[in-house]
């Protein structure tokens, strides 16, 4: 055999590619590379955020998982995205032939599809990391790195190429698209999506995003909200809602809705009635009546109350206890106001119902909250505005007769239990601490001051919480007559002093916008007149 005619027997011509320059740049805030000509071929490869590439006047967006290529002669400007920091790899090369002469471009100016994101850029970083080495053998590494990097975009892009070919895959996403449209209940996921357009699930993403602006899960949900929102205002129930447009949990549902549309969806309602609603309140009577909002049902509890039982006189009254879901029901209310999730559970089902708990909110955070729930926000500020100009005319009252060492409790004493309170609703106690400014003693301001409404105590710990001022609504007068007797009670700061203030129940039950200036009043009064009654005693000794 003559070895010297092996290259005349068979023969592969040699092509390579020629690697001109590799740089890695990056950039944030809409800075970038200004525009300009380009006389090699050039590979952008994105590590990080997103961009723009425009390519002879075309934009193009340029992000993690698809490179973009570009011919010679082109004209080209990169911009980073305003909201993302553009980190990217550029490569300029020319391909060569036998001869060394250049070769017709093997990849088209566009993106590029490859299996193996990640493998381009750890090829990239491995190229970037030995291409200064002076050692033959290490140049010789280098140069085989290179020609593996591009014949894996150059592969990829042949199967495209022919893919393309056969079919059209913008006009097959935007079908897929249209087909969502009748879809939006079901669970569906890219990888199945992407099989029904035939290519791969990173470009099936990329088309997505580029054709809707999002990914597939933002694009479902937002199909699903608006047919949502219809279905709420043709009056569907929400739990039927959730269900039609593909959430089997109602509380999750309710929870995306408030996140896609800013309020939920019992809020979205009443926004969009022409018309006044029927309201069922099992809660915040005082608060909805300080708006101007008169339910068509009131709790029965609620509407006993010393300072709305005339003004609610002629709203129609349902039990709370035992709360009957059925009466409530036959009225046909299109919103439920409650103040507990157990309530909540039981009626959810027959209309709209929102949680609005006076031991989870102080009370004019609650008015807020309602307000902006029925487009009452003026109202609502007028009402606070009021409150704060009274406690201030009163604060002036009690200058020379608080002291600043004085601490303040509220107390009610019950047949099985004990409460102290802290400064959300109960029994006046927001009124002291957040109206007048006085101060809670050191336990109650660590355990309850703006972290919860109230807490049991025994009579063993009365002490520790009173305070030398006490305000005790009295429910059992046979127990407190009893504690009154007490040798602790009596060496209690509060009872030595005399000031231990009792205060009815049947006026301090709730604290709502409308009772609790009539609150104040007593509240004042008390400490004005044992204040008044403990000078005349000095006078007179």
């Amino acid at each position: 055999m003559d070895l010297n005619h092996i290259r005349a027997d068979y023969s592969i011509p040699s092509t390579y590619f020629e690697l001109h320059g590799l740089v890695h740049r990056t950039f944030s805030g809409r800075d970038g590379i200004p525009l300009q000509n380009i006389d090699t071929g050039l590979l952008v490869v994105v590590e990080e955020g997103e961009g723009t590439l425009d390519c002879n006047g075309s934009e193009h967006t340029l992000h993690y998982g698809v490179p973009y290529a570009v011919n010679p002669g082109h004209t080209v400007k990169i911009t980073a995205n305003d909201d993302t920091v553009l980190s990217l790899w550029l490569i300029a090369f020319s391909p060569h032939g036998p001869t060394g002469s250049s070769l017709e471009p093997l990849m088209e100016t566009r993106e590029q599809s490859v299996p193996d994101y990640r493998s381009i850029l750890q090829k990239i970083k491995a190229i970037e990391k030995r291409r200064h080495a002076l050692a033959t053998k290490e140049q010789i590494v280098v140069h085989s790195q290179f020609q593996k990097l591009i014949g894996m975009i150059a592969e990829e892009t042949s199967d495209l190429e022919q893919d393309t070919a056969s079919h059209n895959t913008k006009a097959n996403v935007l079908e897929i698209i249209a087909q969502l449209q009748r879809r939006y209940a079901e669970e569906i996921t890219v990888d199945e999506l992407a099989a029904q357009a035939r290519i791969s699930k990173r470009r099936f993403t990329h088309w997505f995003r580029q054709l809707t602006g999002t990914n597939l899960s933002g694009y479902m949900t937002t199909l699903r909200m608006e047919h949502a929102k219809r279905m709420l205002l043709r009056g569907e129930r929400m739990k039927e809602v959730a269900a039609l447009v593909g959430y089997g949990d109602e509380f999750y549902f309710n929870r995306r809705f408030k996140q896609m549309e800013g309020v939920s969806p019992g809020q979205f309602i009443l926004n969009h009635r022409k018309k006044p609603i029927n309201i069922c309140a099992m809660s915040c009577l005082g608060h909805l009546l300080a708006l101007g909002i008169r339910p068509a049902a009131v709790a029965k509890n609620l509407s006993n109350d010393h300072y709305l039982r005339k003004l609610s006189a002629d709203i129609h009254k349902v039990n709370s206890v035992p709360l009957d879901p059925q009466e409530i029901a036959y009225l046909q209310p299109e919103f439920i106001l409650v103040g507990s999730q157990e309530e909540y559970d039981a009626l959810s089902t027959i209309a709209p119902t929102q949680i609005f708990s006076q031991n989870d909110h102080k009370p004019f955070e609650l008015l807020r909250k309602l307000a902006e729930t029925f487009g009452k926000g003026p109202e609502a500020e007028r009402v606070i505005r009021s409150y704060n100009r009274k406690v201030q005319r009163l604060r002036s009252k009690l200058n020379g007769i608080v002291q600043s060492t004085d601490t303040f409790a509220t107390m009610e004493i019950r047949d099985d239990s004990i409460y102290v309170f802290g400064n959300y609703w109960c029994r006046g106690a927001y009124n002291l601490y957040d109206g007048l400014g006085l101060q809670a003693p050191d336990i109650i301001q660590k355990e309850l001051i703006d972290r919860q409404a109230y807490r049991l105590i025994t009579e063993e710990q009365i002490p520790s919480y009173a305070g030398n001022h006490l305000f005790v609504t009295v429910v059992d007068p046979e127990r407190y007559e009893r504690l009154c007797s007490m040798s602790w009670w009596q060496e209690m700061s509060a009872a030595k002093q005399n000031q231990v203030y009792i205060t009815d129940y049947s006026e301090f039950a709730v604290t709502d916008p409308i009772s609790m200036p009539y609150q104040l009043d007593i509240q004042m009064k008390l400490l004005l007149e044992r204040k008044n009654l403990l000078n005349q005693k000095l006078f007179s000794s």
